[in-house]
């Protein structure tokens, strides 16, 4: 019985750390993906232009994929943190 219980708790564990995670205000991650017929460097552009407002880029990757003979589609992923801005939350509670 006491091991059905340990073992219970310990499955628990993992879900419970990522329920406590999901709820805390701290650093959050994201991607934004975009593509463009010209170049990478639009691609990016354009991924880079739906960021929040306070991300900071951790990563980029392009693919490039011949939808026809010659015709190429740039196809880029910018991957972003964001930090809560200092002063936003309050613990105050709503009006």
């Amino acid at each position: 019985m006491v091991l059905k219980r340990a073992r219970l708790l310990l499955g628990a564990l993992p879900l419970g750390a990522a329920l406590a995670l999901s709820l805390s205000p701290g650093a959050q991650a994201g991607s934004i993906t975009a593509e463009s017929i010209w170049d990478k460097k639009s691609a990016i552009e354009r991924a880079q232009s739906q960021l929040p407002a306070n991300a900071t880029v951790t990563n980029t990757h392009c693919t490039v994929v011949n939808v026809r003979i010659g015709n190429y589609r740039y196809i880029c992923t910018v991957e972003y943190t964001t930090n809560p801005v200092p002063g936003s939350e309050s613990n105050a509670p709503a009006p």
